[in-house]
């Protein structure tokens, strides 16, 4: 755990306009790509630019770039954003990392320097900022695509006489790392190796507080489980309630062919401790079914998108056992960032996720 942040941090010039390269219309489908659980340098790779007329140069702006899909729209203003304010807390993160996979990002962004894949954060826009973004919105977008997996893309440089308004606004209050906590510290390592240089910085997409859609990862174990053992130590902290498929408004738990649903007794513990994916990993995954977390052998996270009926199948398969989870809430991912806790791995990510190699910078 790291220290609590007290309140804002000062503005910092914390998001700035920038120069970059934007992807040409005619390459868009073949220069980007949708942003993934990059595990290492070796995926981040297959982003590099295929073509040296792929990219355009633009003069220094803020860049306004929305994703729509099936949910809506998820507008973004695209910035430079300070690693010092970052560093300061200005920037805040929520989710823990894996220190093998921030070492092979910190080696590839040495071999490649041009910042293709940006990190997502998340603040708390005012109407007027709101308001001077859809201005923007309104009028010719300088790219528009969609890509191959129904996500329809579109890119307009904001004009001069609009920058101000956004820089201001975007200088207060605290941003929340949405996605690409990884990069972050990728960044903020090789930022320190470099002797904290005073204008670095690192390429973002700011969304409004709800501008994305959160998600959960559910936990299955693989079997065999015994059902009777894990039950039984699960009525200690739980109320347990057979239900049907889809009926549990608790935790879910499939396990021997059946449906349970689970509901905490007792006092919920603050923070990060009280998430349920912690407690059922202090509870059950780890004491009785011996599953110390990510990296386990017989652990997966399973993201919500999928099917539920894929787990539960390889469970009778198996015997394994499923737990299905909540996305936290929103106010509960800011308290944990402002208090400096994070999260386990893979508790929730947010979708849709911005494509890599729009912008080189």
């Amino acid at each position: 755990m790291t220290a609590a942040h007290e309140g804002p941090a000062p503005p910092f010039g914390v998001a700035r306009p920038f120069e970059s390269r934007v992807v040409r219309q005619e390459w868009a489908t073949r220069a980007v790509a949708p942003m993934v659980d990059a595990r290492g340098a070796t995926e981040l790779r297959t982003w590099t630019p295929i073509g040296p007329d792929a990219y355009q140069d633009s003069p220094k702006a803020y860049f306004v770039y929305r994703m729509r899909d099936a949910a809506g729209d998820h507008t973004s203003i695209v910035a430079d954003v300070r690693l010092d304010a970052f560093a300061a807390g200005g920037v805040r993160g929520h989710e823990s990392v894996d220190p093998h996979r921030v070492d092979g990002l910190v080696s590839y962004y040495a071999d490649y320097p041009a910042r293709a894949e940006p990190v997502a954060l998340l603040h708390d826009h005012p109407a007027e900022l709101a308001d001077e973004v859809a201005r923007v919105c309104g009028g010719e977008p300088m790219l528009r695509f969609s890509g191959d997996d129904g996500v329809d893309h579109t890119v307009w440089r904001v004009p001069e006489d609009a920058a101000a308004a956004i820089a201001k606004t975007l200088d207060h209050g605290v941003h929340y790392i949405a996605d690409g906590h990884h990069r972050v510290a990728a960044r903020l390592r090789a930022w320190e190796l470099a002797g904290r240089p005073e204008d670095a910085g690192v390429l973002c997409v700011v969304f409004p507080m709800d501008g994305l859609t959160l998600s959960a990862f559910h936990r299955r174990v693989a079997g065999p489980v015994d059902a009777s053992k894990l039950l039984e130590a699960a009525a200690a902290h739980y109320d347990v309630r057979p239900v049907s498929a889809g009926e549990a408004t608790g935790i879910g738990l499939y396990v021997d062919g059946a449906w349970y649903d689970l509901h905490l007794i007792g006092e919920r513990p603050e923070a990060a401790r009280g998430l349920d994916v912690s407690l059922i990993q202090d509870h059950l995954l780890g004491p009785v079914l011996g599953v110390s977390g990510q990296g386990h052998p017989r652990f997966e996270a399973v993201p919500d998108h999928l099917p539920l009926g894929r787990a539960t199948g390889r469970c009778d398969e198996d015997g394994g056992a499923l737990f299905a989870l909540a996305a936290p809430t929103l106010a509960a991912l800011t308290r944990i960032a402002d208090l400096g806790e994070v999260m386990p791995p893979k508790t929730t990510y947010f979708a849709p996720k911005p494509y890599a190699g729009i912008f080189l910078t």
